[in-house]
């Protein structure tokens, strides 16, 4: 926003923001950071375009405005702009297919976010869709046995029950590391203690990777190849080694993750250059699978993450 306070200052040209406007009131529906940005120049209007439309129509352009222009989406902005859709009573009833169009994400996307909500809502309505004809579907059987539904339903009960559980779970505050270690940290990242093409850590690996993350110790370790079924990757070796300055390159993995991953995309770190990344991937929805064969760096991981109050264990060999 004060970038774009100082563009305004210096004379910079803005699209217009969207309006709708329901005979009475006018809803802002795209320009939030540019009428901040204009009242902090002190300027008394904006330039404006203006759609006849309802407060719910000025929310449906809002929740996908940013897909292809304006500021980068974070991956808790898409995830915050799904969420709505899918906590309204007419919007959820959409398929996923839609609510991606609507938000400019991916439909496995709102597939995910869609199961979460259920599992800790148990609202029965999120499997409902509207038909051609718009009469009510039950989706939550398409494609299963009858035994797989019940499987599904367990599981999902078991789920719950675990989440509702109120005793406090033992935190760690210090721990110390050893090669060969595998520690899980909160429930969806795992640290491994030693080199990244052991089998032990391998076979922790899912069958999709949603960014390949790889920070080199010396040139001659350029990857030759890529583990299969990965979407994107990022290469990063420094001359400047242990000096690197650790919020700029903090800064440069968060825009990688924001422009490539989508929530739930599993990332694959081979090395870890700063300790706090595992609480970077936590914020940003992503499950992450590390390899650092630095004992040391493993256990400033642990300490940095014990910082935010979140489970970690060590499994078992």
């Amino acid at each position: 926003m004060s970038e774009y306070a100082e563009d305004m200052r210096q004379g910079a040209i803005f699209p217009p923001v969207i309006l709708y406007y329901d005979g009475r009131e006018y809803w802002l529906a795209d320009g939030f950071h540019r009428v901040r940005a204009t009242e902090a120049t002190g300027a008394q209007a904006i330039t404006s375009e203006v759609r006849l439309g309802e407060r719910r129509d000025a929310v449906l352009y809002a929740v996908g405005a940013n897909a292809v222009h304006g500021l980068r989406r974070t991956n808790e902005d898409k995830h915050r702009a799904v969420e709505r859709l899918l906590r309204d009573p007419e919007w959820k009833l959409w398929s996923d297919n839609a609510i991606a169009k609507q938000c400019g994400v991916s439909h496995g996307f709102v597939g995910r976010i869609r199961s979460r909500i259920q599992l800790i809502t148990n609202d029965d309505s999120l499997t409902l869709r509207r038909g051609m004809d718009n009469r009510l579907i039950d989706t939550s059987k398409i494609g299963k046995s009858t035994q797989e539904s019940e499987i599904a339903t367990k599981r999902q009960r078991k789920k719950k029950q675990a989440s509702q559980v109120t005793s406090p779970t033992p935190l760690v505050q210090s721990k110390e590391v050893v090669g060969g270690d595998t520690w899980k940290l909160g429930k969806s990242h795992y640290l491994f203690c030693g080199d990244s093409s052991s089998k032990k850590f391998q076979k922790l690996l899912p069958s999709e990777i949603g960014l390949f993350m790889i920070f080199l110790d010396a040139e001659e370790h350029w990857p030759q190849s890529l583990p299969k079924n990965t979407k994107n990757a990022l290469s990063f070796y420094s001359s400047y080694g242990e000096d690197i300055d650790l919020r700029n390159l903090r800064q440069i993995i968060e825009n990688c993750l924001a422009t490539t991953t989508d929530a739930d995309d599993t990332v694959i770190m081979i090395n870890l250059p700063d300790p706090s990344l595992f609480i970077l991937m936590e914020s940003l929805y992503c499950p992450c699978y590390c390899a650092e064969p630095d004992p040391q760096r493993c256990t400033d991981a642990l300490t940095a993450w014990a910082a935010i109050n979140q489970p970690v264990r060590k499994l078992s060999t």
